[in-house]
């Protein structure tokens, strides 16, 4: 990879090049939604982002002449009376009255500062589960670079980009961005960020399907990730495998797996998420009260969207197991209510288990209808795994046709034992009375 191969395009594709209103569908179409909802304070919200995206626009395509300038000037002062007439108490809209401010200090958008400010935006809107418009700030906030991103700067860019496209399913384009990643990195010499953009492929070839591949790349993380003392990145790669070994049926070594990425992680974020997965695993041993405090803690807690979603998606699966009716549709109406953020294996994932809850509880026709909107959903998103697994779930509903009552696992071996225990402390001092 040569130094000019570090552009915009390299990881957004060629309309990363071009000025185009249309890059911003998304804005509009959530303006649109709220709209229907009748949540007016919302609306006003995204359309603004729409706005402050535009304006940015039109400040990349540069103001060659006095008449462009005007035009820009007008432009730019009609969006700062709208942003300034919303609601200040609302993260987004203190986030676009940042890249306002800096846009009209610099007096235009290639500078680091409306950079840092679009960058920022970005992270909130995947914190918010706005997968598809933090993809979209994210290409404006490169394009601030101008024709080439530094070298320096190149692979964290393609590794977010990476990451928004393989959690919207994206995967031929995270895979791409995070091949630009890899090759940046080796470029800079960022040990880092090459074995993370290593450990976004093996993310990607698990949703595919190919679990022998990511196994091995993830092991071969570790083994270097540990060689060089990132503890962190070794982190990630034992969450990683937990996850490679949970689908491949070996369950201790999972629980095993994510308890030291959990134990390794000083991320908060990173913390919650291998939470919500100890959940998951201690769940499939049958440790069911431990997993409701791990989730519990997850729910409470000022993580991101996604995470928190996938813990209430993992407590509405338990207690209709559990047959307890009324804490699944609390769990349920929850999960309903933000279906419109979830990305699509999550939103196939709610499906799936609300599915399965509703004819627990004998409402067989509702939960058809629920795995077929979630077949759809599947096909819609090439996503092969999850629409055979609908299809036969559909085909065997005798399977799940009753809750079961389940009892707390026999005693376990000593070493699990001693995780539920320290896990357990962990919940009462992260939740104290």
């Amino acid at each position: 990879m040569r130094l000019s191969d570090f552009t915009p395009q390299r990881v957004f594709g060629q309309a990363s090049g071009r000025g185009s209103g249309s890059w911003h569908e998304d804005f509009l179409e959530r303006a649109r939604l709220e709209r229907e909802r009748d949540d007016d304070a919302a609306s006003r919200g995204a359309l603004a982002a729409y706005l402050v995206a535009r304006v940015i626009d039109r400040s990349l395509e540069g103001t060659a002449t006095d008449e462009d300038r005007q035009a820009y000037n007008w432009q730019l002062e009609s969006v700062r009376r709208y942003v300034a007439e919303l609601d200040d108490r609302r993260p987004e809209a203190r986030h676009l009255e940042g890249i306002l401010d800096a846009l009209r200090v610099i007096g235009n958008a290639y500078s680091p500062a409306v950079r840092m400010a679009l960058t920022a935006f970005a992270y909130f809107l995947e914190h918010e589960g706005r997968l598809a418009e933090a993809l979209d700030v994210l290409g404006l906030a490169a394009r601030t670079h101008g024709p080439a991103i530094p070298a320096l700067d190149f692979p964290a860019i393609a590794l977010f980009a990476g990451r928004l496209n393989r959690l919207q399913a994206r995967f031929e384009a995270a895979t791409a961005a995070y091949a630009a990643a890899e090759e940046g990195a080796l470029v800079v010499g960022d040990v880092n960020a090459r074995l993370v953009s290593r450990l976004g492929r093996a993310h990607v070839m698990r949703a595919q399907g190919n679990l022998p591949l990511s196994r091995l790349t993830v092991e071969g993380v570790i083994t270097e990730a540990e060689a060089e003392g990132l503890t962190d990145t070794l982190s990630r790669a034992y969450a990683d495998l937990g996850h490679v070994m949970t689908v491949q049926g070996d369950r201790l070594g999972a629980l095993r797996a994510t308890y030291e990425a959990f134990r390794l992680a000083s991320d908060p974020l990173n913390r919650m998420r291998y939470l919500g997965d100890l959940g998951v695993e201690l769940s499939d041993l049958g440790y069911y009260d431990v997993a409701r405090l791990a989730f519990g803690i997850v729910v409470a807690s000022n993580t991101s969207f996604i995470v928190k979603t996938n813990a209430r998606l993992e407590l509405m699966e338990i207690e209709s197991a559990s047959g307890n009716r009324v804490a699944f549709e609390r769990h349920r109406g929850e999960l309903r209510e933000a279906a419109g953020q979830m990305p699509p294996s999550m939103a196939i994932d709610y499906r799936f288990k609300a599915g399965v809850g509703l004819a627990r509880f004998g409402q067989f026709a509702r939960a058809r209808e629920m795995w077929a909107d979630g077949m759809r959903l599947a096909e819609a998103n090439h996503l092969n795994e999850w629409y055979f697994r609908l299809e036969r779930v559909s085909q065997h509903l005798d399977d799940c046709a009753a809750p079961v009552v389940r009892a707390e696992a026999e005693a376990p071996p000593a070493a699990i034992a001693d995780l539920a225990a320290g896990l357990t402390a962990y919940a009462e001092e992260a939740m104290p009375a």
